[in-house]
């Protein structure tokens, strides 16, 4: 009977995915058309070569013919590389303008750290080049003893999306690295109408949930665990965010061993029976998995929900 009931209650989690690049019409149908994914995510940051004005409403056509909620991951505060370098001869050039308190690192999307040896305005320089490319569109986390991203929270990109959503009445907004109130309000001023998911990916993000009643969240785990000190930590940043709503999406790191392997490793089983003891009923499958990986991915979210 116990078995029974744990069954029951696996089948009220619900699977979000992110739509792979538009460009490969058929991986997007196959991903929307799937009927363990409730409703999709789209990186606003992945380029698609196409117009901001003609990615929205087809976004809003897929969402209508396939009933389900598409939402816009805009980027915010997320640091971005702008413009492909060689770093041994050139500065790296981010979206952003920061300020550092060093020592500083820079954490590379594809897992390769250096220092950083000299900054200014939105330009960086690192102590010896990365041995992977560094191109435009990558993301990065950098971790100094303080760290100050200067300006607007929204890019121009941002903006452009938001304006796009707006004359379509598309409403659902994932919003990256959210840390203040006015982040929230930079978003409502170009779509009033928003429905926004905060991705808590930062020590300053888990401190605006604890002194807040913010809602709707995100506990965006990968940029999250390098950001608070890649330790045991973490596990009260997710308790966290999941007192400030229950309803709170577990994102990152699902299934993230098919990356490597043919086969779901259990360390992610483990994981995603951990996160749903914890009380994560919603999770979200990331980029890289969703494109390259979405068969196996549903396979074995099946076998954690019905197995």
């Amino acid at each position: 009977m116990q078995e029974k009931e744990v069954t029951v209650m696996k089948q009220n989690c619900t699977l979000i995915a992110t739509l792979p690049n538009l460009s490969n019409v058929e991986r997007v149908r196959k991903v929307l058309s799937c009927p363990e994914i409730s409703e999709a995510r789209f990186n606003t940051g992945v380029s698609t070569l196409m117009d901001v004005n003609e990615v929205v409403p087809l976004l809003k056509e897929l969402s209508a013919q396939y009933s389900k909620r598409i939402w816009l991951d805009i980027k915010g505060r997320q640091l971005r590389i702008i413009r492909w370098a060689d770093p041994q001869y050139e500065a790296i050039e981010l979206n952003h303008q920061i300020s550092v308190v060093y020592p500083a690192q820079i954490h590379f999307r594809n897992g390769g750290i250096r220092n950083l040896t000299r900054v200014k305005g939105n330009k960086v320089i690192v102590d010896h080049p990365p041995q992977e490319a560094v191109g435009a569109g990558q993301s990065v986390n950098i971790i100094a003893k303080d760290l100050e991203i200067e300006g607007c929270y929204l890019t121009e990109l941002d903006k452009q999306y938001l304006e796009a959503a707006a004359q379509q009445g598309m409403n659902g907004v994932y919003a990256s690295f959210v840390e203040k109130f006015e982040d929230l309000s930079e978003i409502a001023s170009i779509l009033p109408k928003a429905e926004i998911v905060s991705k808590i990916e930062s020590l300053k993000g888990v401190e605006l949930v604890t002194k807040s009643k913010i809602g709707n969240l995100m506990a965006a785990r990968d940029d999250l665990y390098l950001q608070t000190g890649q330790n045991y930590s973490m596990m009260k940043h997710l308790e966290t965010i999941l007192r400030s709503d229950s309803n709170a999406i577990c994102a990152s790191r699902i299934f993230s061993s098919l990356e490597k392997n043919k086969a779901v490793d259990f360390a992610d089983f483990s994981d995603l029976t951990l996160m749903y003891n914890l009380g994560y009923r919603r999770f979200m499958l990331c980029d890289n998995i969703c494109n390259y990986h979405f068969d196996e991915a549903i396979s074995a979210w099946k076998e954690f929900c019905y197995g």
